[in-house]
């Protein structure tokens, strides 16, 4: 039976994701599960993407369909109903909500150097304020990590409040502030657009570069416990 609490708990938890691999790509040896959520993915664009490729390196070996009853405690109806004044807010239609769990296993031609053996990818079509409030602060559940890269606000369709509500709705889980957070410049640029507060409550652990001349950062909560230990 599938334990959601436990899959929660140790999750990367990436908002606003599409169908980016970054995530697992820099934090695959770190992490072993990841919950993605966008509204504007549809379950066909999904399909596609993994047959076409998905993740480098990776084949997927077992995908299981779950009801929103297993992830949010209701139906979709009763999400909507829940969260109306924030699904008012979006830009896009949401009209074909899903959540399937994806179990990933490297090819044969990779090493440890590229990866992980094997990770899990859950993938919620949602709106991402509303499935953290529902699936997360409803368990006083934290992930282990938040990712926060390219939220897509005004021309990438996400409302301008986005990254204001998202700061709210992390500091109101009682379950706490996640561990670690994956960030990029956007999203650590004070005075943008893309800013979250709770950024200053943490501290670099590893920097990368970015395509686009910024950087990726991995950070770990102040005082709290270190990677290695996690």
């Amino acid at each position: 039976m599938f334990d959601i609490d436990s899959f929660l708990k140790e999750c990367v938890f990436y908002p606003c994701s599409a169908l980016h691999g970054v995530p697992v790509k820099f934090l695959g040896n770190r992490f072993r599960r990841f919950l993605y959520v966008d509204y504007k993915i549809k379950r066909a664009e999904f399909d596609q993407s993994i047959e076409e490729g998905g993740f480098n390196g990776y084949q997927q070996s077992a995908v299981d369909e779950l009801s929103p009853e297993t992830i949010f405690g209701m139906s979709w109806d009763d999400v909507k109903e829940s969260h109306c004044d924030t699904l008012s807010q979006v830009h896009s239609e949401w009209s074909e909500p899903f959540v399937v769990l994806s179990r990933f296993t490297r090819l044969p031609d990779f090493n440890d150097d590229h990866g992980p053996a094997t990770f899990e990818l859950m993938f919620v079509c949602c709106e991402a304020i509303a499935t953290f409030i529902s699936v997360f602060s409803s368990r006083n559940i934290v992930p282990k990590c938040l990712v926060h890269i390219r939220s897509g606000i005004s021309f990438g369709g996400n409302f301008s409040e986005y990254p204001g509500e998202l700061n709210r709705a992390l500091l109101e889980n009682q379950g706490g502030l996640p561990p670690f957070m994956f960030y990029d410049s956007m999203g650590s640029s004070r005075g943008g657009g893309d800013y979250l507060d709770i950024i200053e409550e943490y501290e670099t652990v590893e920097t990368w570069g970015y395509p686009d001349g910024g950087f990726l950062k991995l950070a770990k909560k102040k005082n709290g416990f270190d990677l290695n230990n996690s």
